[in-house]
């Protein structure tokens, strides 16, 4: 990663691993992986702004600002999301897990104050066979959940670009475009990855081919 790039990375002194993965980075995004243990506090760190986070393991937070509590819970689920706006290391701001199970997070961190397509109308996604929950909109972002039964298919469906996807339970893909399937396989909790333009007329749909329910965030950039 580029040095001019680090300025969007978050640290949190206190854990083992205090800087944690960058599980995806492009022209537009970096996405980092964070492990907050029971009973860890981050220690004090800075936020960047433009932010989104991602629970992939929820848990029980509680936060401090110059060591007085400002918060505890209530508990995050799975899937659960926030906005993330700046905060300066001179507001002595961190977290900390007081739950019982580790926190697994993921950071989704714009590198321009500026929406990177203003000229579209944005709208949020939708598969003709599945249900897909709003769970936050701003003017930089549609951020929508889903879920895809075992033996399921989405149905036929159009991609507008700048899109990601993080599994909160993986499982096991197939897709078909044209009716004729292309590729499976499996994808792990916590993986993500970037959806470039599909049009309608490619026929494509993805299905759940494994036994257990997929569950998947989808962010639009706007």
């Amino acid at each position: 990663m580029p040095d001019s790039d680090k300025q969007f990375l978050l640290t949190y002194p206190n854990l083992a691993d205090p800087d944690g993965e960058v599980v995806f980075e492009n022209e537009h995004v970096v996405l980092q992986r964070l492990i907050v243990g029971p009973g860890e506090w981050e220690g004090i760190h800075s936020h960047p702004g433009n932010q989104l986070y991602v629970h992939i393991k929820g848990g029980l937070w509680s936060g401090r600002e110059r060591g007085e509590v400002t918060y505890v819970g209530p508990p995050d689920l799975d899937g659960s999301v926030g906005w993330m706006d700046a905060i300066s290391l001179g507001e002595e701001h961190e977290s900390g897990n007081v739950g019982d199970e580790a926190i697994d997070l993921i950071y989704v961190t714009l590198k321009s104050d500026l929406p990177i397509a203003p000229e579209i109308e944005h709208k949020p996604q939708t598969y003709p066979n599945i249900r897909m929950e709003r769970l936050l909109e701003n003017d930089r972002m549609i951020v929508q959940q889903g879920q895809v039964e075992p033996g399921q298919w989405t149905g036929i469906y159009s991609h507008p670009g700048n899109q990601i996807y993080l599994h909160i339970k993986g499982g096991n893909w197939s897709e078909r475009r044209g009716g004729v399937q292309q590729t499976s396989g499996y994808s792990e909790a916590g993986s993500v990855g970037w959806i470039d333009v599909v049009e309608q007329s490619e026929e494509h749909e993805a299905g759940n081919i494994g036994k257990t329910t997929i569950d998947f965030v989808l962010v639009t950039l706007k």
